[in-house]
């Protein structure tokens, strides 16, 4: 009895710490969470304050006096956001479907492929996740100026053709946590090595096909430095330039109108990424798995 008495004891022990251990992580992630969210509620807030005074006013004033729905209404008008949002979901589309296409062949073989160099010519690719973009970008500007393709769309698209190393690198580790022997039935099946990808390996990943496809999403959408420097008519600007529309001549912006402009700019992404955690997740947990 004694012994049954301090195993129970010790079990009970055991799943009050867990408990414990389970709400400690459970506030940690609430904090977390709490700290993140707060510019994004701030923003929403300071979108609907009457004026831009409003929002400088001291002291702060979190909630808006009276709400000016009209705010995203003249937001939507200076901004063109129909065009903008046109050009940005075009950028969006033909960067991922060639980065994506271009990182899945490539790592297609150095996963399934072998040769003599393979080791270290991936290894030269994941080098180049060492190199600042700045580094490459005066020349780049350089070659597609001498090419004249200086104020379209192709220096922002061209180059997603090979895909890009992060991507080639996560899907390569997704692909070798797929057992081998399911390629070699599909062989003996009478598949070929391109029939592999598309009906083994793609079906099976899923996951990591969501989660790059996510980056590449919010990567695309958000950038600013490329279109600024490559698009110069302002019928091919994106949402991430249309948000310089609220600048007048003078260099005085309105914040309150800035602040509505952000939120319709960031809506598309949070729901994106809030549409595919659950794919996301999974690819970032399961893609540093190997066989």
């Amino acid at each position: 009895m004694r012994g049954n008495n301090m195993v129970l004891e010790r079990l009970r022990g055991k799943h009050v710490r867990e408990q414990a251990g389970r709400v400690v992580c459970f506030v940690i992630a609430l904090v977390i969470a709490v700290v993140f969210c707060l510019p994004f509620v701030y923003m929403v807030l300071c979108s609907f304050q009457p004026t831009s005074a409003d929002i400088f006013q001291w002291p702060p004033s979190l909630i808006p006096e009276h709400f000016r729905f009209e705010n995203y209404a003249e937001a939507f008008e200076t901004m063109h956001f129909l065009r903008a949002f046109g050009n940005t979901v075009l950028m969006v589309v033909s960067v991922m479907t060639l980065n994506i296409v271009g990182s899945v062949l490539v790592a297609y073989g150095f996963a399934r492929f072998e040769a003599r160099l393979k080791s270290k010519l991936f290894g030269l690719l994941l080098s180049t996740m060492m190199l600042p973009w700045v580094v490459t970008m005066i020349p780049s500007f350089a070659i597609y100026r001498y090419i004249g393709w200086i104020g379209t769309r192709l220096p922002l698209i061209v180059p997603a053709i090979g895909g890009s190393a992060f991507n080639i690198f996560m899907l390569r580790q997704f692909m070798l946590g797929i057992p081998k022997d399911l390629d070699e039935a599909a062989i003996i099946d009478g598949c070929s090595s391109f029939g592999v990808l598309w009906r083994i390996l793609l079906p099976n990943m899923t996951p990591v096909l969501a989660t790059l496809a996510v980056f590449q999403f919010t990567g695309v959408w958000s950038d600013y430095v490329g279109p600024s420097i490559y698009l110069l008519d302002s019928d091919l600007h994106t949402l991430s330039l249309s948000l310089y529309n609220f600048q007048d001549s003078s260099g005085v912006m309105d914040w309150n109108l800035v602040m509505a402009g952000c939120v319709m700019f960031s809506l598309p992404m949070v729901l994106v990424l809030f549409l595919a955690q659950n794919a996301f997740v999974r690819g970032i947990v399961s893609s540093g798995i190997k066989e």
